[in-house]
């Protein structure tokens, strides 16, 4: 399964006006809780938690925040173009205004990681970024991602050495690959 599979334009939050990186994943909860059926704290809760282990960024402006949360049977995922960047707490210091939320079921742990690399991947590239930046819609959003699943795949071992599926309350090892998440 990709990522993009996971989003239709009504999961895409177009110029959101989130000021802060809390009312950010409070958003995006409680899209991805419509989406699971998972309650919107539980969903919350899962994506602060992995929060706490460090900051789920790319750099470039980019955030993932991502959560294996239990009771989970199928993944979901929300976009969002913020109106403004916001603090985010990335190793390269940028503020973000891209962010993709993702929660995937505890027992798919490597397709998540397959996934969301080649998501990030595609999505960090410049060309690709700059479009999605400027587009003026959901559906052009979704169109720019098009092409994620012919991107590539970066090395999977870099981001399982950040991304911590199970246990969430594991502390996560500092990974100098490009794909870390911090």
């Amino acid at each position: 399964m990709e990522i993009l599979d996971l989003l239709r334009p009504q999961d895409v939050l177009m110029r959101h006006p989130a000021q802060a990186k809390r009312p950010l994943l409070e958003a995006m909860a409680r899209q991805l809780a419509s989406r699971t059926g998972l309650t919107f704290v539980s969903v919350l809760s899962a994506l602060l938690d992995r929060e706490k282990l460090g900051a789920t960024c790319i750099d470039q402006g980019i955030g993932m925040p991502h959560a294996m949360p239990g009771g989970l049977g199928e993944p979901a995922a929300v976009f969002a173009v913020l109106e403004h960047p916001i603090p985010y707490d990335a190793s390269d210091e940028q503020c973000v205004d891209v962010v993709l939320g993702v929660v995937w079921p505890r027992e798919g742990s490597t397709e998540f990681l397959n996934a969301l690399a080649r998501f990030c991947r595609h999505l960090s590239r410049p060309q690709v970024l700059k479009k999605v930046r400027a587009a003026m819609s959901a559906e052009e959003v979704l169109q720019h991602l098009g092409k994620s699943k012919d991107a590539g795949c970066p090395a999977v071992s870099a981001l399982s050495t950040a991304v911590t599926p199970l246990p969430l309350a594991m502390p996560r090892p500092q990974a100098a690959a490009r794909w870390a998440w911090r």
